[in-house]
């Protein structure tokens, strides 16, 4: 399931349109029970493919972990970047799936 493209754990586009009523970011997965923290749009994730996904930083850390090969966008501000590598770090892949 590591291996999984960033597609299969964000939302597609028609999905967006009921995460962004709920409040959340387009890098919360479906499962994920946590609020977002700040913009929606803080930071983008890249996978190994090359796919972007926005969201804030509280998600994209949680998302980062269960993605092989993802990393943060390189023209996000590296304080946001360095939060979400640091708070990823904590967390084991998919850690909503296990109560975290």
């Amino acid at each position: 399931m590591m291996n999984q493209p960033l597609d299969a754990r964000v939302p597609r586009p028609a999905a967006h349109a009921s995460a962004a009523s709920r409040g959340r970011c387009p890098a919360a997965a479906p499962k994920d029970p946590t609020p977002c923290e700040g913009p929606h749009d803080a930071a983008t994730l890249v996978d190994r493919h090359g796919r972007e996904v926005a969201g804030c930083v509280h998600h994209c850390a949680r998302v980062l972990p269960g993605l092989d090969g993802a990393r943060v966008h390189p023209f996000v501000p590296a304080g946001q970047a360095l939060e979400i590598y640091s708070r990823a770090r904590e967390l084991p892949p998919f850690a909503w799936e296990i109560g975290r």
